[in-house]
């Protein structure tokens, strides 16, 4: 008996979803669940499409980026051993005087 009425649910909710479909107010077809699926379908489809221009973009740039950080390192490196070099200049010269010659 129980099967019964889980059949007879479950063809009241095609019935149901039918009338909704074949309804010509707008509205109402967008309450339906092949609308609602449809628009999900379509939604994801772009979410995908954006992802992988992005995923696209990411690799050209990838190569280039690893050189820039390269060169940012070295750069860094450069700045620190010339910033070493003038403190140990100005610490070995405190003691001299400077005198200007003409």
């Amino acid at each position: 008996m129980h099967a019964k009425q889980l059949l007879e649910a479950h063809q009241q909710k095609v019935e149901d979803e039918l009338g909704i479909y074949k309804n010509s107010d707008p509205a109402v077809r967008k309450s339906s669940l092949r609308e609602q699926y449809n628009r999900k379908i379509l939604e994801q489809d772009n979410l995908g499409k954006a992802l992988r221009s992005k995923q696209k973009t990411v690799r050209e740039q990838h190569t280039p980026n690893v050189a820039q950080m390269s060169m940012w390192r070295d750069l860094q490196q450069l700045l620190s051993v010339k910033a070493t070099i003038l403190q140990r200049s100005t610490e070995r010269d405190m003691g001299k005087e400077n005198i200007l010659i003409l």
